[in-house]
């Protein structure tokens, strides 16, 4: 063998030790977008419990306060869209980081005195962690191999959960500690500190492993092709329903269990917090299932299936121990659907991350278009009827969709 043959053959071998790094640094990068996401959940629904003491402050009141939840909701219908296509421009480290730093806009909602800045504020708030969301995806597909990304997913979709259980169970001890806007600002900071870590630690990782999803040739991925494919509306669907359900349920279902129920707010609050919380074991749990059966459609179907019968128990039990049962079973189907929904996008024959990141953009953009009436709707029919329960009865059903759009989504598992 020559000496040219010789350092050839060995390349590979002083090559690995990088290469492991890289490979180990996806956990890095995996922990950095969790806990980003989960911050901006801790500060998105924050204001929920906190309603009352906003409304004093900024002169408002029913369907105008639901406004600050559809704000972010709003902002949520723009963002994807031009997320996924600065990806493609800028790089995802880049956009992520851009999206981060309009998060930050969560710190000027305290200091707010009237509606209209508040809003404004709220808006670029959630312009943020719709980039954010959007590219979650096209971050960790480069980095995580077929047989990792059900479980990844899982994590990411129910990072914004984990920091709104957080923020339902701790905010209102804190604003009695500290004062509300103290503990706003207090969230703010976490944020601010997940930009930074981000900035740092972040990083694009152009080539796929050899193990990830089956990658779709170099192409201009476009937004009318994703918009031509049939599965990309069926996914939409999917998510829009009970997005509206769980953005209905977070910011009406603690005023709506006050009043029909008697719960003290507290009470009323970790209700909707346990919906959270139990979503977190939720979609791990559905990310390991999808992984161990390699099927996608049964998990859609039966999510769906637990998510209308869990918001219509949740809102109409007049029994206390009904009505935890109900939280358990939406906690259960409302997350144990990210990893086989999610992971279904990038299965998808010819599907890349630049045709994810597309997709995410048109998926997300249209559910939140649905989703951000939903708050709105609630709060509007209460101001009109005196009750929270047409609106809320209404979007469970809707959620119902979840079970009709899985059973039409092609199976793309590896045991189809």
């Amino acid at each position: 063998m020559t000496p040219t043959a010789r350092s050839e053959a060995a390349a590979p071998a002083l090559l690995s030790p990088e290469r492991d790094r890289a490979s180990r640094y996806r956990f890095v990068i995996e922990a950095v977008l969790f806990l980003t996401y989960a911050a901006f959940g801790v500060s998105w629904i924050a204001v929920t419990p906190l309603l009352p003491e906003l409304g004093d402050a900024l002169g408002a009141r029913g369907a105008e306060l639901a406004l600050l939840n559809t704000a972010v909701s709003a902002a949520k219908i723009i963002a994807p869209l031009v997320g996924g296509w600065a990806a493609l421009r800028f790089g995802v480290k880049r956009t992520i980081l851009a999206g981060a730093l309009c998060v930050l806009a969560c710190a000027a909602t305290p200091l707010c005195a009237s509606l209209a800045p508040a809003l404004a504020a709220r808006f670029v708030f959630g312009l943020g962690g719709a980039v954010i969301v959007t590219l979650l995806g096209p971050a960790v597909m480069p980095w995580f191999s077929r047989d990792e990304l059900p479980i990844v997913n899982a994590l990411n979709n129910v990072a914004v959960n984990t920091g709104i259980a957080v923020t339902l169970f701790s905010t209102v001890p804190l604003a009695a500690r500290l004062g509300w806007r103290r503990t706003l600002f207090a969230y703010a900071a976490v944020n601010a500190a997940c930009a930074v870590a981000w900035a740092l630690l972040g990083r694009d990782r152009p080539a796929q492993p050899a193990a990830a999803v089956a990658a779709a040739p170099p192409s201009m991925a476009r937004y009318s092709d994703v918009w031509r494919r049939r599965e990309t509306w069926l996914l939409t669907v999917a998510f829009a329903a009970p997005l509206a359900l769980y953005l209905a349920l977070n910011t009406w279902l603690p005023s709506h269990a006050v009043a029909a129920f008697g719960l003290t707010r507290e009470a009323a609050a970790r209700l909707t917090g346990l919906v959270n919380l139990v979503g977190i074991p939720a979609a791990i749990a559905g990310g390991l299932l999808t992984k161990r059966f390699g099927l996608r459609r049964p998990f859609l179907i039966g999510a769906g299936l637990a998510v209308g019968t869990g918001g219509l128990a949740i809102v109409l039990s007049p029994w206390p121990e009904l009505r935890l049962v109900a939280a358990v079973v939406l906690g259960l189907g409302f997350f144990i659907a990210a990893s086989p929904l999610f992971t279904t996008l990038m299965e998808l024959p010819g599907v890349g991350p630049r045709e994810v990141a597309l997709t995410m953009g048109t998926l997300l953009s249209a559910s939140y278009l649905v989703s951000s009436l939903s708050p709105l709707v609630v709060g509007w029919l209460h101001d009109r009827t005196g009750s929270y329960l047409p609106g809320l009865v209404g979007w469970a059903v809707a959620a119902y969709s979840l079970a009709v759009a899985g059973a039409l989504l092609p199976e793309t598992g590896p045991r189809r």
